[in-house]
């Protein structure tokens, strides 16, 4: 048996007599313990942030991009779905592919500075399921302020260091569709409808405009 005192920084328990991280054997089971006040509830790891409404929001990004374009392409709580592949399977992994399920907090919108390239603005959401997929253990919402860092922030709770974080959320965010059934076979090979196909449609509804 052995006894360590560490200190929690940055994610990772150091030994405070080497100053190294102390790595984990997956699946095994460890006591840890500490005093009471040292053990923080879920609630205070996480930025409770206040959704905008519509008028709200676009107040905002008129604010915040100076003589910038917009288009909407979502209203809030529209649902979404998007999957998480990893790489070689590790001894912990349950599974190689899980499937999510997000909702929006706030209407999205697309922001361009010439009217030809487009980006997604910022969005409070949320990823609400897992839909398809073993952790090994219960799934809780992840927050964020956009698509592309709520990608982020599910690899780095769930699968911290077995793949990266970055993603193009136009080709990895997918409407959900009246009468499919989101799985993992319908996101790599039956949908369609993602935000790259949302954003290429307001272009040539643009373009046929001029």
């Amino acid at each position: 048996m052995k006894n360590f005192e560490v200190f929690f920084k940055n994610n990772q328990f150091i030994d405070k007599q080497t100053g190294k991280a102390l790595h984990f054997k997956p699946n095994a089971t460890y006591t840890i313990q500490g005093d009471n006040e040292n053990f923080l509830s879920e609630d205070y790891l996480f930025e409770q942030k206040i959704p905008l409404n519509s008028q709200g929001k676009e107040e905002e990004l008129i604010r915040t991009y100076k003589n910038f374009h917009f288009r909407k392409i979502a209203d809030a709580q529209t649902v979404f779905y998007f999957r998480i592949g990893l790489g070689k399977m590790k001894e912990e992994a349950c599974d190689r592919e899980y499937l999510f399920k997000a909702v929006i907090q706030e209407d999205l919108y697309l922001k361009s500075k010439d009217g030809k390239n487009w980006n997604l603005c910022s969005c409070i959401c949320k990823a609400t399921n897992l839909v398809e997929g073993d952790l090994g253990f219960p799934f809780a919402e992840i927050e964020a302020n956009s698509l592309s860092e709520l990608f982020a922030n599910v690899v780095s709770t769930y699968f911290n260091k077995k793949r990266a974080t970055a993603c193009n959320a136009f080709t990895t965010f997918y409407f959900e569709q009246k009468n499919e059934n989101p799985s993992l076979n319908w996101i790599k090979n039956i949908a369609r409808f993602n935000l790259d196909l949302k954003r290429k449609t307001v272009m040539h509804i643009d373009k046929l405009s001029k």
